[in-house]
């Protein structure tokens, strides 16, 4: 698990001094330096991929590299170390399972010898009935020192339960170049914020490597910008799929289906039967013929489709079976006997199908022959030369 590099020497130094301030009565520097190493925030927070490093064409003219010129130190250099030193003072500690320990040690131990600290000057002030600068100066310190040791304390703790979630994460993350923030909560079971910001404080202290960034637009954490890009490439496919129309029957599906019903006719040996089949497969057939040459009648065979063609085929396969059993038991005839009574009804239902299907039709050929017989009857006088009849 890769995490920041953070520098021992100056992070000691940072200790010393706080340790120091405090020895020396600066304590409300001291207590500022502490809380803001503590809880501060560091580090450069990467919510879109990192830029690409320059390089130079081929064939240019390197761009030459500017020496640092020599000199005074000038004020403005100064403020620049200046600002770099506080900054290493105020570096947080390294997350690490062995520091959040020494947190925690070092924070009970700070705070159970300070609280012992405070009863000194607040039994002299009560002894003495009165209120001494030194005393309430000791009380002041001593108090700094209660809440630099609970802070220790809190934030050992708290790292040790970041820690805990950091390796979850990794865990679930394993190899993969992009991971969904919302998968990582669901499968953990943390809040979808807590996530967000434990990932980001992750990203900061380098723990997935120096390309790895969040993009809060699509939600995920990826390692590198390729894997953005191959996830946007993914997600237009999908889009584009769901877009495009669904595909609409082809009469090859349709022959399928008048095999289906002619091989179950070649099965059944019962004459009448297999003629009212003929007749069944005739009529489908047409249906089908209707719905290629004009498709928007599709939607009207819906229910015929998907469930009357099926279950006459499931009869048919039924009645088929029975015959090839070869036992004459009153089960099988009574079945086969409904199957053959049920026949004349399912030609009828498939009859009227098939008119319904021309429903539409039938209607404007008469509207269209009401319109024709209206103006017949209202241009009777000029039917005759409308029409040629009086031509001999």
């Amino acid at each position: 698990m890769a995490s920041r590099k953070n520098n021992p020497k100056s992070d000691a130094a940072s200790w010393v001094l706080i340790a120091v301030l405090f020895l020396v009565g600066l304590w409300p520097i001291a207590l500022a330096v502490l809380l803001f190493k503590l809880f501060g925030k560091d580090g450069q927070k990467r919510r879109m991929p990192p830029p690409l490093e320059q390089q130079e064409p081929a064939g240019s003219i390197p761009t030459p590299v500017k020496k640092r010129p020599s000199g005074p130190v000038t004020p403005v250099k100064r403020r620049n170390r200046a600002h770099t030193a506080a900054q290493r003072v105020t570096q947080t500690p390294a997350a690490k399972t062995s520091t959040a320990r020494v947190l925690k040690i070092v924070g009970v131990v700070i705070t159970v010898v300070s609280l012992l600290a405070c009863w000194e000057p607040i039994d002299m002030m009560i002894w003495l009935g009165e209120l001494d600068w030194w005393y309430i100066e000791s009380l002041l310190t001593a108090l700094a020192g209660v809440v630099a040791g609970i802070a220790m304390l809190v934030c050992g703790v708290s790292m040790e339960r970041s820690l805990r979630r950091y390796h979850q994460y990794l865990a679930v993350m394993g190899n993969r170049e992009a991971l969904a923030i919302d998968e990582l909560a669901r499968t953990l079971g943390h809040p979808r914020d807590r996530v967000e910001k434990d990932l980001q404080k992750m990203i900061d202290k380098g723990y997935f490597g120096e390309t790895t960034y969040l993009n809060l637009e699509l939600g995920y954490l990826f390692r590198s910008s390729e894997a953005d890009e191959a996830l946007r490439k993914e997600k237009q496919q999908q889009e584009t799929s769901r877009q495009e129309p669904p595909k609409q029957e082809t009469m090859t599906d349709y022959d399928v289906i008048l095999q289906k019903i002619r091989n179950a006719n070649d099965r059944i040996a019962d004459e009448a039967l297999s003629a009212k089949i003929d007749q069944l497969e005739s009529i489908t057939a047409r249906i089908f013929k209707a719905v290629e040459a004009d498709p928007a009648k599709r939607g009207k065979i819906d229910t015929f489709l998907n469930y009357y063609l099926p279950t006459t085929q499931k009869l048919l396969d039924s009645y088929a079976e029975f015959e090839a059993a070869g036992v004459e038991g009153e089960n099988l005839r009574q079945a086969k006997g409904r199957i053959e009574a049920a026949m004349d009804s399912i030609v009828r239902g498939f009859t009227h199908q098939l008119d319904e299907l021309y429903q539409a039709d039938a209607m404007d050929v008469d509207s269209d022959l009401r319109v024709m017989e209206n103006m017949l009857r209202r241009d009777t006088a000029t039917v005759a030369q409308d029409f040629g009849l009086d031509q001999k």
